[in-house]
């Protein structure tokens, strides 16, 4: 948790800033800036299952190590980057480090903890996050505001990435277990594991109603609700303090209740939430829907991991994860293709938000036929 404190004090100092550099600096349309970016999606959605192969194969120190190795060399080689074809190259090579990172950070805590307390180590990893995003994006908008460039940023932040590696080498052991089975080559049959199957194809369809809220909502929250840019980000940090206050108390509270229904309660929440956002009558009401969809996914998140690593064979768990992982992606990169397309055909900005319910009821429907293994 300290490397992941520190790291994402790297990463998150920079991440609102790129598009602007983006755009200011090397001069993209918002066009190919968004190309870039879903490229980088792509890449990273491709990349979840084979890195995950990799933390089985060739362990989760060497793996993680390499992943997290992106907070330092994405910032310092964007130093060096001034054509569109660059930055597309870079920010691939960037969403495959970060889905190593990512794979092997869930693997790590699967690894080193025992059942009965993953999702509360879950939760825990959410809240430093989370924390970071509070925290780190202010950091880098006085730096900048103070007159540092962007490169020195840039600097700055690769430094701190620096250290984040060094704890993760000094500090963290290779968490698989010795004399475990190292698969030849990534294995697609783990997908005739009906519970992983229902697991993954189930939360997909969570992601497609709870991505629209960091996709959709600043343009229906500028144009259709009619907030300013402070009422927009006030959203936001809601979401990411909510997190941070209540993780805890969330986690006590599904820690007492069955695994599968806590992710149901998870994700009814969410959907709520997220529904609640097109139907808020005023800005206090729609600040409560924002609170309700995070407890949800306060709930989801750390349950859908937990229960991934109890299905998952001991010697696959890097594998089950990494394909858990794929399929999230795969959800999260269609929510505002399909979202933008729903709204656009039918005229009618409110439908995205209000098909929630719908896509909720499959993801439920799913969840009730896994046979968890505990509860």
């Amino acid at each position: 948790m300290l490397n992941v404190v520190v790291m994402n004090l790297s990463t998150t100092m920079l991440a609102p800033f790129y598009p602007v550099y983006f755009r200011e600096s090397l001069g993209l349309t918002v066009a190919v800036i968004s190309a870039i970016f879903f490229a980088s999606g792509i890449v990273a959605t491709l990349a979840s299952f084979p890195m995950g192969w990799v933390a089985d194969r060739f362990g989760r120190r060497k793996t993680y190590a390499v992943g997290v190795s992106n907070s330092f060399i994405a910032p310092i080689l964007l130093t060096r980057v001034s054509t569109s074809p660059q930055l597309l190259s870079l920010w691939s090579l960037s969403g495959t480090l970060d889905s190593a990172w990512r794979t092997t950070q869930q693997t790590i805590i699967a690894d080193q903890v025992e059942t009965r307390k993953r999702d509360t180590a879950y939760g825990i990893a959410r809240i430093v996050g989370n924390a970071s995003w509070i925290v780190a994006p202010i950091i880098g908008g006085v730096l900048l505001a103070g007159g540092t460039s962007y490169h020195g940023l840039f600097t700055i932040a690769a430094a701190i990435g620096v250290i984040s590696v060094i704890l993760f080498v000094v500090l963290i052991p290779e968490s698989r277990r010795a004399g475990l089975e190292k698969p030849a080559l990534p294995k697609l049959s783990i997908l005739k594991d009906r519970d992983l199957l229902v697991l993954c194809v189930a939360s997909m369809f969570s992601m497609l109603f709870y991505v629209q809220f960091y996709s959709l909502l600043p343009i229906f929250g500028r144009e259709i609700l009619a907030l300013d840019p402070v009422q927009i980000a006030l959203l936001f940090s809601v979401s990411g303090a909510t997190v941070v206050l209540l993780q805890f108390p969330t986690s006590f509270f599904i820690g007492r209740i069955p695994k599968r229904s806590g992710y149901v309660l998870g994700v009814v929440l969410m959907a709520v939430g997220i529904t609640g956002i097109a139907l808020a009558p005023d800005f206090p009401s729609l600040l409560g829907m924002v609170v309700l969809m995070t407890i949800g996914e306060n709930m989801f998140f750390p349950l859908a991991m937990a229960m991934v690593a109890e299905i998952a064979p001991e010697a696959e768990r890097g594998m089950y994860i990494g394909a858990f992982a794929l399929f999230l992606y795969v959800g999260g990169n269609l929510s505002p293709l399909l979202g933008g397309i729903v709204w656009d055909v039918s005229g009618n900005p409110m439908l995205p938000w209000l098909l929630s319910p719908i896509y909720a009821a499959v993801t439920v429907i799913l969840a009730l036929l896994l046979k968890p293994k505990r509860e």
